[in-house]
């Protein structure tokens, strides 16, 4: 009878590793699947932020196109990268575009408070040209590491 006892303990033993590691698999395998979807997110939100980012960039050149046309300074709306920051989507960028981008919408929070601050219209007038011209020349630099950067 000792001998049964000890046999049955074999089994038990035997079964409960395999137990162990059907759980173990199963868990490895939810994570990976996880990681998985998470990444392919993450690709998807990624391209639709380099779309978004550089349209709103050209929208921004017409915008100082126009202004320079018809010399109706108005102020730039930074909105969609502050929105972009909020939600911490700009995490999935490279840090140089980042930092890029960033200082182009710098450049455009700049001539903002330019826009308001000045009272002498005609140094007002060279002053927010030049600053236009400053934003146009940021806007290129960053279109260009949009289009090196694209993902493929």
């Amino acid at each position: 009878m000792k001998k049964n006892l000890a046999i049955e303990w074999d089994y038990l033993f035997i079964e409960m590793i395999l137990l162990a590691g059907i759980i173990w698999f199963t868990v490895y395998l939810e994570h990976w699947s996880y990681k998985r979807s998470q990444r392919e997110q993450d690709k998807k939100t990624k391209d639709n932020l380099f779309i978004f980012i550089r349209d709103d960039l050209e929208q921004r050149l017409h915008f100082i196109d126009e202004s320079l046309q018809y010399k109706d300074y108005k102020p730039f709306f930074t909105d969609m990268w502050d929105a972009i920051i909020l939600s911490g989507n700009h995490s999935l960028l490279s840090f140089e575009l980042f930092k890029n981008i960033q200082r182009t919408y710098s450049w455009m929070k700049y001539y903002n408070s330019e826009l308001e601050s000045r009272d002498n219209k005609t140094s007002k007038e060279n002053t927010l040209l030049e600053l236009l011209g400053d934003v146009k020349k940021s806007i290129h630099k960053t279109i260009q590491k949009l289009d090196e950067e694209k993902p493929k």
